[in-house]
């Protein structure tokens, strides 16, 4: 079990490394944008496109990283009041609920992104940016974050 939750810990942080990459990009096009505009009274034209696309990689690229390092927001109103052994069945009942949405949602986004690319959509502007591309980082982020949410249910249930 060591090496399983030391692997995906290893995949999580390369996750949260890429989704600090994306974070970067953003500043740098946005910096890029407003030089342009200020300097040249002209636009890239694709600074607003592509910071959403790389806002949606930061985040679910660091989804499992974040899981793993418990900084997601939780709700303690009830798990405050539980003792040891009801906070370990909770987070085993919520883990495994959140496992399921997250397999669930993994198996859409893999389908959205298959469909998108068969059908050689392309996004409705400037750069004509096939969707498929921005689109297949969503179940990459899901798979790390389903890994990481399995390592943890395995964790709470040895603990």
């Amino acid at each position: 079990m060591e090496r399983l939750s030391r692997f995906v810990e290893g995949l999580c942080t390369a996750g949260a490394f890429f989704s600090a990459l994306f974070m970067i990009g953003i500043v740098i096009l946005i910096m890029i944008e407003v030089v342009m505009r200020s300097l040249f009274n002209t636009s890239t034209m694709i600074t607003s496109e592509f910071s959403g696309y790389f806002l949606v990689a930061l985040v679910v690229l660091g989804l499992g990283h974040t899981l793993h390092h418990e900084g997601h927001i939780r709700i303690t109103l009830l798990r405050g009041r539980l003792g040891p052994v009801g906070r370990k069945r909770l987070d085993l009942v919520v883990g495994s609920l959140g496992l399921c949405l997250c397999l669930f949602a993994l198996y859409f986004t893999v389908l959205m992104v298959l469909d998108t690319r068969s059908l050689g959509m392309r996004a409705d502007t400037v750069a004509e940016t096939p969707l498929w591309m921005p689109q297949a980082v969503i179940p990459v982020g899901l798979g790390l974050f389903a890994l990481q949410l399995f390592a943890f249910l395995v964790r709470r249930a040895r603990s």
